[in-house]
């Protein structure tokens, strides 16, 4: 499996600053390094994926 390619560095500031998110340069640094990785999880967050595969979904709870 390839690491996958950083965003642009701004993109990942705008980001956070529209999130209203202040955080420390280190903590910036450090979503930068995984940015590649979170597209990748929201990606796969926005697809269509059937609900039979929610894991919520396995058990039954009786009604109270």
């Amino acid at each position: 499996m390839s690491t996958p390619e950083p965003m642009p560095r701004a993109h990942v500031e705008v980001c956070l600053e529209r999130a209203g998110l202040k955080l420390s340069p280190d903590q910036v640094d450090e979503l930068h390094r995984v940015s590649g990785y979170l597209r990748q999880a929201l990606e796969r967050l926005g697809s269509d994926r059937p609900m039979e595969i929610e894991p919520a979904l396995t058990f039954k709870v009786a009604a109270p």
